[in-house]
């Protein structure tokens, strides 16, 4: 358990965090994401090149506090 808390106060504060590092730090399978992604209930991600597909670091952590607020 104790590995799964670090991961998840591993996100950056700024810059671009890729879609793996962000299920992992979130600790949710991709699947998860990808059904996330099609209900938009998180932001949306960033098309960096054909094959990189990213999400903006500050737009994650102000999701994540509106949903800890709203929890």
């Amino acid at each position: 358990m104790k590995i799964q808390e670090e991961k998840r106060t591993t996100i950056p504060s700024s810059a671009y965090i890729r879609r793996l590092q962000l299920t992992q730090q979130l600790c949710i399978h991709v699947t998860t994401l990808d059904h996330w992604h099609r209900d938009k209930h998180h932001p949306s991600f960033v098309k960096l090149g054909e094959n990189i597909t990213a999400f903006d670091a500050v737009e994650i952590n102000n999701w994540l506090a509106a949903r800890r607020g709203a929890a």
